[in-house]
């Protein structure tokens, strides 16, 4: 008989591409909302847990002799406005859940981070897992609540869990509702995007980092933490690789980052008092005049990850937008 994995966020982007992965080796049991539907798991044989990250009770009936557990579920937003709600979703839950996994004796938890919770550069280099937190002066939510969740996870290692974080890159494949309508796809296909940003971003293919995590889960150390990047692009870069495989055309022109960062302080002072308006809100603008380039060569060298172009992924989104068009909401919890 199968082991038991209790999976968080299975109605979500990574959940959906991990759950059919997990079903493989485990007997899944979901977390989900009271009533909730999951078209995303038709096929993939689960045991329902209805509850939220909040529900204890719910928790802890999901890790009831549990084997292993994996933590995806998430607020993602950058949206000022959702920072509250970002602390109570990504941190506290984690740090929650991770309690509750130790004292029910739970072999291993897989916690999917972010490198949004490792850190950025000002100058395109790479970064690996030793690299200091500096997000915090920019105040944005969604890096400071999942770096707070990643020293919850690692406060109950130190009292015996053993737990291992992944953190990811901005992913592309099919299920994610942030590519659907109104996001960068159907943007830059519509020839509504006239500048590229002047910054750098790591992505991959969201099939690359759920093969990381399936590693991570069977040969990551306890109370390591490892990259699972991909590609790291400049904005102009990814611009043009998206143009290309969509059909698309490609903004020529780049800012200079002096103004980019100018024009985002500009844009808080404004959403204090209208309020964001996603797609492009300050936070987004802040980082997009940074560089998020990482090195996955820890998860190379340690777990055997080899992650490969982006493309794929962006082809699955492209193709899963063609089918069946989502509203983008700027906001997406995996929970």
């Amino acid at each position: 008989m199968p082991e038991y994995c209790f999976l968080t966020g299975a109605s979500g982007f990574v959940g959906a591409n991990l759950a059919p992965m997990l079903a493989r080796s485990w007997r899944l049991r979901c977390l989900v909302r009271p009533g909730q539907e999951l078209p995303e798991l038709a096929g993939v044989p689960h045991d329902r847990v209805e509850g939220t990250l909040a529900d204890e009770n719910a928790l802890a009936a999901g890790l009831r002799g549990a084997d292993v557990a994996v933590h995806l579920a998430a607020l993602v937003s950058f949206r000022p406005e959702d920072r509250a709600a970002m602390f109570a979703v990504n941190a506290a839950a984690t740090e929650r859940l991770a309690a509750l996994a130790r004292a029910a004796g739970v072999r291993r938890l897989l916690h999917m981070s972010t490198i949004s919770a490792v850190g950025y550069s000002d100058s395109p280099r790479q970064l690996d897992e030793r690299a200091p937190f500096n997000f915090g002066p920019l105040r944005i939510g969604y890096c400071d609540s999942k770096r707070t969740a990643e020293t919850a996870v690692l406060a109950e290692v130190a009292r015996g869990l053993d737990a291992v974080i992944v953190n990811p890159p901005s992913m592309y494949g099919a299920g994610d509702r942030r590519k659907g309508e109104g996001s960068l796809l159907t943007a830059l296909l519509r020839g509504r995007i006239g500048l590229s940003p002047p910054g750098g971003l790591c992505v991959a293919d969201v099939a690359d980092v759920c093969a990381g995590c399936l590693l991570a889960l069977a040969h990551g150390r306890r109370g390591e933490r490892y990259i699972l990047g991909g590609e790291n692009l400049t904005g102009r870069e990814l611009f043009a690789r998206i143009a290309r495989i969509v059909g698309g055309t490609a903004p020529r022109r780049c800012p200079p980052r002096w103004l980019v960062r100018a024009a985002a302080r500009a844009l808080r002072l404004v959403e204090r008092v209208r309020g964001s308006r996603p797609p492009l809100t300050s936070e987004v603008l802040t980082l997009s005049a940074r560089y998020l380039w990482y090195s996955s060569q820890k998860a190379s060298d340690e777990l055997g990850y080899r992650p490969g172009p982006v493309d794929a992924g962006i082809r699955a989104a492209a193709a899963a937008l063609d089918r069946e068009p989502l509203a983008g909401t700027g906001a997406d919890e995996r929970a």
